[in-house]
């Protein structure tokens, strides 16, 4: 509680709470009356307060919270050489693109091959690149944006990285277009 005098008024704050979400409020008391160690206003035998209340309003200030600064987890490379351009980690069922050993896209989520039609595990080299190709093996079923990497079929393409495939590597679009944009023939796959 605050007190003070100021002419012939007496004013005295209560103010309740702290800085969030609290009211504060604010009451004026206007008379002659002393006013006791507590602050409170005491009457005299001769007069008696009358009491003036008034509610200040008074804004509410926002706790502003630091974020919380989180680490970066490194990135596991898993099996993947520095050397290869792009990397498979069936197991994690995802792929990441690199140079030099620093992803450079990635890891993106693939779809692998199914039961009899595993996805084999191995170090390739890119050997051809087909845009717009279809598998005439499986019911000539699209391929687009195929990257292949083993002379018997086996290739990065669009599909759905939520099925099996028949030993491809499924990219989901817009991932496929970038592994076949950004991968050459002669370059290093390797899939773990």
């Amino acid at each position: 509680m605050f007190s003070s005098r100021l002419g012939a008024l007496t004013m005295s704050t209560i103010a309740a709470g702290t800085v969030a979400g609290v009211i504060f409020a604010a009451t004026v008391v206007g008379d002659d009356a002393p006013v006791d160690s507590a602050g409170a206003t005491k009457a005299s035998p001769a007069t008696t307060p009358t009491p003036i209340s008034t509610t200040v309003p008074v804004p509410v200030v926002e706790q502003i919270v630091e974020p919380e600064i989180v680490e970066p987890v490194p990135f596991d490379y898993g099996d993947c050489p520095p050397i290869a351009r792009a990397c498979v980690d069936l197991d994690g069922e995802r792929a990441w693109l690199q140079v030099d050993g620093e992803v450079t896209y990635g890891a993106v989520p693939i779809g692998q091959g199914g039961p009899g039609y595993e996805t084999p595990r191995a170090s390739f080299h890119v050997s051809r690149k087909v845009i717009d190709d279809v598998s005439y093996v499986f019911n000539m079923a699209p391929m687009p944006y195929a990257v292949y990497f083993t002379n018997v079929g086996h290739a990065f393409h669009e599909g759905d990285p939520e099925g099996d495939s028949h030993g491809c590597i499924r990219l989901a679009p817009g991932d496929a277009e970038v592994y076949f944009n950004n991968l050459n023939v002669g370059d290093l796959i390797h899939i773990y």
